[in-house]
């Protein structure tokens, strides 16, 4: 189940959708003579590849996911800090802090930010892929370590390879009162806060990452030309709507 969902998610991300549409429409065109369908799925594959590339159209799909939680202002007393993994690569060529990704090195700077606001709370970092030597908990670990936050304030958990899992270890770690924070991309965190809603526990939330921003000034004509960096926005969009009805089909959710 694990890597069918992997792969079936990863097929049905806008690029490789797509693409396939293109590719289907040049074999009909080439080697077939439903000329007029093939041109149909052209045209339509690169129309949707134009708009899904545009800024005003990743900021619709992905804007709406991000404001839900505001930004971590939390007073009082905090257990835990939980922080969300999202992989790294060991690359021994690069330095050290270079291994995570853009969202994991924003989540464990954020959890650090907590941290200090709630010296008396652990982080509790989770987190691994298989094709990795070093866990995502480890990096972050390590991240924190650095940081002058000794091991004994952190919790491991390096045997979880989704959110799913993640969000198992902590219901069962956040029990008999405990009050925790749950720190993942503002676009990620809708989804993280309805599992763990229907693991049985209700974190704060505390969004990091946030990647669909308002420009306080007009843009300059060429950041509406189509771009990657829209088009990676859009697919975050439309990969957290397809996780989010995935999760509440196995009922591993609630709104």
């Amino acid at each position: 189940m694990f890597w069918l969902k992997k792969v079936l998610g990863n097929l049905l991300m806008p690029l490789p959708l797509l693409l396939t549409l293109l590719l289907l429409g040049l074999l009909l065109l080439w080697f077939s003579r439903r000329q007029r369908l093939g041109k149909t799925l052209i045209t339509l594959g690169v129309l949707l590849l134009c708009l899904l590339s545009l800024r005003p159209v990743s900021l619709a799909l992905l804007r709406p996911l991000e404001q839900q939680y505001p930004a971590y202002t939390g007073q009082g007393r905090l257990d835990y800090i939980l922080v969300l993994g999202h992989g790294q690569v060991s690359d021994p060529t690069v330095p050290a802090w270079s291994y995570g990704s853009e969202d994991s090195n924003a989540r464990v700077a954020e959890a650090l930010r907590l941290k200090t606001l709630h010296p008396e709370a652990t982080l509790v970092f989770s987190g691994n892929t298989q094709d990795d030597p070093l866990s995502c908990a480890g990096y972050y670990a390590q991240r924190a370590e650095a940081a002058g936050i000794p091991r004994a304030q952190m919790i491991l958990f390096e045997d979880a390879f989704d959110t799913q899992d993640e969000i198992q270890h902590y219901a069962r770690l956040v029990q008999d009162g405990k009050t925790a924070a749950l720190v993942t991309s503002a676009y990620h965190m809708p989804r993280a806060m309805a599992m763990a809603r229907g693991a049985g526990f209700s974190p704060t939330a505390a969004p990091t990452d946030f990647k669909a921003k308002l420009a306080q000034r007009p843009l300059p004509f060429y950041s509406q030309l189509p771009s990657s960096r829209w088009l990676y926005h859009s697919t975050l969009g439309v990969h957290e709507r397809l996780g989010l009805l995935w999760t509440r089909l196995r009922g591993q959710s609630k709104d």
